[in-house]
């Protein structure tokens, strides 16, 4: 197959930051830049939103190959032209998915704090501080800010290939999709979905993603933070004050002749659990404007991903102890004062986890260029990201189910951590065939389908 090429157009291009916008080289707002335009569509795909640049057009700017214009047709990017970093720290990111969604499967304990077991080895017990200092309320803003990172990503894209196509439109109608999958996801398979959560955050935030300043997304999100500190707060309660100390059992199925009256049930958890948009909110918001900055994709940005690395993860685990030792039984006496306090700061601490995370997958992709025979699996788990998701559900759901393998009632913290990175392991090497075969994702090829973008 012939691939088509197009000239390269070599004439400087002046562009400004969005309005509002902070140059991180010089501090200054709306400071006025210049740089070449090639033909490298991806170069031209990392760059800040072109729809709010001001180009001068004295010069045409390079055209985009038709691989890209053609691929955007049907809503998608070549795999070729993906930027490495974003795809990178999905796939390491559905680990942290796996680990923290593990024990929402299980069943025949009675529930403490976050609604870990109230009885606990001492395994278990180093198990369960690790998970809340690295992956409790770290794993969630985490995806929550690449959403917001994709959503950006999403608007260059159609404003590059498809600028006299609205992409606050596409993107909610994405978001609509997006709460559909999910509904039918925890209907059948998994309450605590975040499909739907994160096409909720879509339509409520499409607008401000697109057309509002980096000032705007900054002072939006520190607004947000307050009611997702509060949040937090509320998910520090003991189970006791909760009302939800009762012994958990395994979720009635569709496919287990489920009555009516249980899948309303599941129906109504999956609507409350859709309140955690409270908390995530300010993590996609923040996740959109590091987009701006293509801080996955920039190693100019080294430096400062380094620091933020360092910063967030001592910060961010150390804030994390005080949750950590109640949801481990070390701590049993606290007051709900404290509990409430200790849930707030996880919630906050969790914020620094989750960007100290990005910033090392940011280095990660910095470093390797060309993704290498480490890097490669995560990159192709990273571009079916949720088909290896809803894979994670059916897997889990076999494993732990009473009427299918039955082992949701049999392991502790411990041995469920390893069975869910076995299910983990299992999705990457599922990608890198599907990768081999050049084959898609199909949750994702679905998803573009309903969506038409």
């Amino acid at each position: 197959m012939i691939t088509p090429t197009c000239t390269p157009v070599r004439a400087a291009a002046p562009i400004t930051w969005p309005p509002g916008g902070d140059d991180p080289r010089t501090g200054r707002s709306a400071h006025r830049l210049e740089r070449r335009a090639t033909s490298d569509d991806r170069e031209l795909m990392r760059s800040p939103t072109p729809a709010r640049h001001h180009l001068d057009h004295s010069e045409e700017p390079a055209a985009t190959p038709l691989s890209v214009r053609v691929a955007a047709a049907h809503g998608s990017t070549p795999t070729g032209d993906r930027l490495v970093g974003p795809d990178l720290a999905r796939g390491g990111m559905l680990l942290l998915i796996a680990l923290a969604n593990i024990h929402a499967f299980t069943h025949g304990f009675r529930p403490g704090y976050r609604g870990y077991p109230d009885a606990q080895s001492a395994l278990d017990q180093v198990f369960t501080v690790a998970q809340m200092l690295l992956v409790d309320g770290r794993a969630f803003p985490l995806f929550a800010a690449l959403l917001g990172y994709g959503l950006v990503q999403f608007v260059q894209r159609r404003a590059v290939v498809a600028p006299d196509l609205e992409p606050v439109r596409a993107l909610r109608r994405r978001g609509a999709w997006l709460v559909a999958i999910g509904f039918v996801h925890a209907m059948l398979l998994f309450t605590a979905d975040i499909i739907a959560l994160y096409g909720l955050v879509a339509l409520l935030f499409a607008g401000v993603v697109a057309r509002s300043s980096d000032r705007r997304l900054l002072v939006a999100a520190a607004w947000l933070a307050v009611p997702a500190t509060a949040f937090g707060a509320g998910r520090g309660l003991p189970a006791s004050a909760l009302g939800d100390d009762a012994v958990v059992t395994a979720t009635a199925l569709l496919l287990d002749g489920a009555s009516w009256p249980e899948l309303a049930a599941r129906g109504q958890e999956w609507a409350i659990n859709l309140l955690r948009v409270l908390g995530l909110a300010p993590a996609v918001l923040l996740g959109a404007w590091a987009g701006r900055w293509r801080a996955l994709s920039t190693p100019a940005l080294a430096p400062t991903l380094r620091r933020v690395a360092l910063v967030g993860l001592v910060l961010g685990t150390a804030g994390g102890v005080p949750a950590a030792l109640m949801a481990a039984t070390v701590w049993t006496s606290a007051p709900t004062v404290v509990s409430l306090g200790a849930g707030a700061l996880h919630l906050v601490s969790g914020y620094g986890v989750a960007a100290a995370y990005l910033a090392l997958f940011a280095l990660a992709a910095a470093r390797t260029g060309r993704p290498g025979v480490l890097a490669r699996p995560l990159v192709a788990s990273g571009q079916r990201s949720m088909t290896l998701y809803l894979l994670q559900s059916v897997t889990l759901l076999v494993l732990t189910h009473p009427v299918l393998a039955g082992l949701g009632d049999d392991l502790g913290i411990a041995l469920l951590s390893a069975v869910a990175v076995g299910v983990w392991l299992l999705g990457v090497l599922l990608a890198v065939a599907m990768h081999a075969a050049g084959v898609r994702g199909p949750a994702e090829i679905a998803l573009r389908r309903l969506a038409g973008s």
